[in-house]
């Protein structure tokens, strides 16, 4: 038994698989309170509604027709918090020849040892203090060692978000591994965070493509879109 708040058809709309066909599953609980959070909602520990895994399998074979390829993307809340559901639910996604995108807010690493085995894609975001009022560095090396490969950082950057907190991230990923794709995702005025310039966005995607292969700025596309 596991609780979700939604699992619909879209279009992935942030990451490096924006555009793509996706069918979400959108976890309830989560352990961060973020201050640019745009699903409040999914915060208290049993949001949403309670579904078995088989009644999960059921919906999302509805909407995606079985169709061997398709992508299953496991957002939220928290996905790694639900662990035990994870770990029975993924295996039957592969086995059933389709593809596991999970986004994660990279300070659960135990969490995710236990089903990266099973994940084709990991998009990690990093959380700093000025987000979350908490320090997750460690947490977060601990975690990009766990996804390998498999692995891409999303930072959200808003108006509140320090140079020295950004510099931190790209330091601390590129002691992981340069190669790591880093994307730089402007926030929209929301709650109580506010955009980040443009002119400090462009000047630190300058500074991180000193340090890091592959960066780029990307913003959430769905909001452009109108679309979940």
């Amino acid at each position: 038994m596991s609780f979700i708040l939604d699992v619909f058809a879209s279009r992935q709309g942030e990451g490096l698989r924006v555009g793509e066909p996706q069918v979400f599953v959108r976890f309830g609980g989560c352990n961060l309170v973020c201050n640019y959070c745009d699903t409040p909602e999914s915060i208290p520990e049993k949001a949403g509604f309670s579904v078995t895994l088989q009644e999960l399998i059921e919906r999302i074979a509805k909407l995606d027709q079985g169709v061997p390829g398709s992508v299953v993307s496991l957002t939220g809340g928290e996905p790694l918090l639900q662990i035990a559901f994870l770990e029975q639910l993924l295996p039957l996604l592969k086995k059933s020849q389709r593809r596991v995108y999970l986004e994660t807010n990279g300070t659960l690493p135990q969490a995710l040892e236990r089903v990266i085995g099973h994940c084709d894609w990991v998009a990690m975001d990093i959380k700093p203090p000025s987000a979350t009022e908490h320090d997750f560095w460690e947490a977060h090396r601990w975690f990009l060692n766990v996804g390998g490969d498999k692995i891409f950082v999303k930072m959200v950057l808003t108006g509140q978000t320090t140079e020295a907190e950004f510099l931190r991230a790209v330091n601390l990923v590129a002691g992981v591994r340069r190669d790591i794709p880093f994307i730089l995702q402007p926030a929209t005025d929301w709650g109580t965070a506010q955009s980040i310039p443009m002119a400090r966005l462009v000047s630190w995607w300058g500074q991180a493509s000193h340090c890091l292969k592959d960066v780029r700025i990307l913003p959430q596309i769905h909001r452009l879109w109108e679309i979940p």
